[in-house]
């Protein structure tokens, strides 16, 4: 049968796209995860949605990512097909920038600083696709993505359909599509308003400082929610001694409590068993139950 799958997919997307017993730790940017039945690069709309139909239609699982920026991957890896979004076009209509879900948010901030369009600054720094970042509502410094975004296109069901960003229920780390699914972002469109390069330089210099306090080492980025404007979960970690606490190869970052950093050969049993001795110390002197910021694959 993975013989068959494994012809049924080349067909479909090219024997070049396609990889069989596939590591999914270097698509990820916590280099942490075992291995997918099949891993496949996209490179157009229209393969997409071939693929799709053919996966729904033969029953296969599927899972699609972006940069792997907020993503923890088992270490018994994915029993389907992971489809990574290749299509990369940006386009740009006076002070709307239309971008393909697979571009990451630099090239975005870097094609509206080249057309003098401000807005995005404060992406800076953030490892995400267009499609990550508009299916978890990235934010950072006060902002998020939606507060820029106007429409979505979106595969649903076998039908292309563009959605504006009123009716896709975005909130603190929230969209329509963390319940939905089987809804596939292609790409958003995005308003920014006319600044000086100049102007936009400088904010971007800002955020950028905002950020020093990160830590280098691979993650996922943030560990937990903000369970409330006032709760400062890396604060929190902090003055609970947690910070620096390691299991495995995993570690509360010294540098930021808010994120676990892969200090080398880390395992997604070892950044879970941190997760739940956060969670259990959290509750129990604050009687808080933290949400996880990024996504599980298994």
């Amino acid at each position: 049968m993975k013989q068959i799958l494994k012809s049924y997919l080349e067909h479909i997307c090219g024997a070049e796209h396609v990889f069989e017993d596939f590591p999914l730790a270097g698509q990820t940017t916590f280099k942490i995860g075992g291995k997918a039945k099949f891993f496949v690069a996209v490179q157009s709309k229209e393969i997409l949605f071939k693929l799709i139909s053919a996966l729904k239609y033969i029953e296969e699982k599927y899972f699609v990512i972006g940069n792997g920026s907020n993503l923890l991957v088992s270490d018994k890896g994915y029993d389907g097909v992971v489809i990574k979004l290749g299509f990369a076009e940006i386009i740009e209509n006076g002070q709307f920038v239309y971008a393909d879900a697979g571009v990451i948010l630099s090239r975005v901030t870097a094609f509206a600083r080249s057309h003098e369009l401000g807005g995005l600054e404060w992406t800076v720094g953030i490892p995400a696709t267009v499609g990550g970042a508009t299916y978890m509502n990235a934010g950072a410094h006060g902002h998020q993505i939606s507060d820029s975004i106007v429409c979505v296109d979106v595969l649903i069901d076998d039908e292309f359909k563009t959605i504006e960003s009123t009716q896709l229920k975005f909130d603190y780390r929230k969209s329509i599509f963390q319940k939905n699914k089987n809804w596939i972002i292609l790409g958003a469109y995005f308003y920014f308003k006319k600044e000086k390069k100049q102007t936009i330089e400088r904010k971007e210099s800002e955020y950028k400082k905002k950020r020093i306090n990160h830590p280098i080492e691979p993650s996922a980025g943030s560990t937990f929610k903000k369970p409330h404007e006032e709760f400062y979960v890396g604060k929190v970690i902090d003055e609970l001694g947690l910070k620096g606490k390691e299991i495995g190869g995993a570690q509360i970052s010294k540098k930021h409590a808010g994120f676990i950093v892969n200090k080398g050969g880390a395992t997604c049993h070892d950044v879970e068993k941190l997760i739940s001795l956060v969670r259990k110390e959290v509750y129990k002197i604050h009687g808080v139950k933290l949400k996880l910021e990024y996504e599980k694959l298994k």
